[in-house]
């Protein structure tokens, strides 16, 4: 893609424009097509795909209307000259965009041979495609031995939709069926002479792409919520004219910690994507932009609970105290409390569990109660999304009725 003018007056509704040159046609035949792409325009509900044959554009001979940021042209538009405008919810007009000359863009693409037997146009809630001017398209009467051979004489231009009517051309087509759309058209001039109809299809896609994370579950957050360092897995579903481009995005909402950036096209954005959630913690986003072949646009956002921490324990004996050598000692009746809990941006607690030396493991309930003597106490726990810590304490419980002895003071 190449920027063509960055210096756009910004006024209502600007425009950034670009030209791809992008390679279609009929099986096995020569074509050559030119997409144009801009940035939207804030306040812009839709857009006008003018065209003119003088780059003042005196008279706009015909257009396409759009809601999408790019459209493909065929080689009947390359004589055009192309602007974009930008219309709001109350039919208002900004600010046109640079002028384009399509026949420069037609002089520069290539001609290729394709196999695919479409045109794919960019989508439009009216789309209309144009077959040239009806004044001058058609054959003329130029058989062979016509007394009018040397001459163009006045032609009618007659096309139908997918089998249906022929209507009368007057300088475009409006396709109003989603998906593939048959085209047949032929002239007919004034003294009788009509050409074979020539068919050509078009694929009207209205759809954006649609992008789902697949395989999570909301938390008692509300959020989605994973571990951090787990992988998301996004699914990318195109029916229409393909997919063009998917960009991604995965950061903290505080900025801290990594970040993900990641842009794909053609086959690679066909397929599941799969994103590292690795050194992310906290409240994130997820963001998407992605766009397919025929122009639809779809952005989003999703927010996720990303936790990279375990949870926090704390000790508390009731009737005693933590020693200098690292023992909590207990007094008679004493209790040992263990109070976890997840940090403030984790997913919560899910398990509590202890063991006195080499006992059974128990689910934390309540305080825990001592035999007289020293014991290694080892703490399970972990959170909603599979974060573990083990901690261990030693606990020495007293009997304060211990034997007590002394000396007698003896008189001499």
């Amino acid at each position: 893609m190449r920027i063509l003018d960055r210096n756009i007056i910004k006024y209502k509704f600007s425009f950034l424009l670009s030209c791809l040159l992008l390679l279609s046609g009929e099986a096995f035949s020569e074509q050559q097509r030119v997409s144009l792409r801009w940035k939207p325009s804030q306040g812009a509900e839709s857009y006008l795909i003018e065209l003119s044959e003088d780059r003042d554009f005196l008279r706009v001979h015909h257009f396409y209307k759009t809601k999408n940021f790019r459209y493909e042209f065929n080689s009947q538009d390359s004589k055009f000259y192309v602007r974009v405008v930008g219309i709001n919810a109350d039919g208002g007009r900004g600010v046109s965009s640079p002028i384009i000359s399509l026949a420069d863009k037609f002089a520069a693409a290539p001609k290729v041979k394709v196999e695919r037997p479409s045109t794919v146009v960019a989508s439009s809630e009216e789309l209309r495609i144009s077959l040239g001017d009806p004044k001058t398209s058609g054959p003329s009467s130029n058989t062979p031995g016509s007394p009018n051979s040397q001459k163009q004489v006045p032609v009618s231009t007659y096309y139908r939709v997918n089998g249906g009517e022929w209507q009368r051309y007057d300088g475009s087509i409006s396709l109003s069926q989603e998906g593939w759309n048959e085209v047949e058209f032929y002239s007919e001039d004034i003294l009788g002479n009509k050409e074979t109809p020539k068919k050509t299809k078009y694929l009207k896609d209205t759809t954006a792409p649609q992008v789902r994370l697949i395989g999570e579950k909301k938390g008692q957050s509300g959020l989605i919520e994973i571990k951090s360092g787990a992988e998301l897995t996004l699914q990318v579903t195109e029916e229409g004219s393909g997919m063009e481009e998917i960009t991604i995005n995965l950061a903290a909402r505080d900025g801290s910690g990594a970040e993900v950036n990641l842009t794909l096209s053609g086959e690679e954005a066909k397929q599941p994507i799969k994103i590292s959630s690795s050194g992310i913690d906290g409240l994130s986003i997820l963001r998407w932009e992605a766009n397919d072949k025929a122009g639809n646009y779809i952005q989003s956002e999703l927010p996720l609970l990303i936790d990279a921490k375990h949870p926090l324990c704390v000790f508390a004996p009731t009737e005693g105290k933590l020693r200098e050598d690292g023992i909590y000692y207990l007094k008679e009746n004493g209790l040992i409390a263990i109070r976890c809990e997840d940090p403030g941006t984790g997913s919560g607690l899910s398990k509590l569990e202890y063991k006195i030396g080499n006992g059974s493991i128990q689910s934390y309930q309540n305080p825990i109660g001592f035999n007289t003597g020293i014991h290694t106490v080892t703490v399970y726990t972990s959170d909603r999304v599979g974060n573990k810590a083990e901690l261990k304490i030693k606990v020495n419980a007293i009997k304060p009725d211990w034997q007590k002895t002394g000396s007698e003071l003896q008189e001499k």
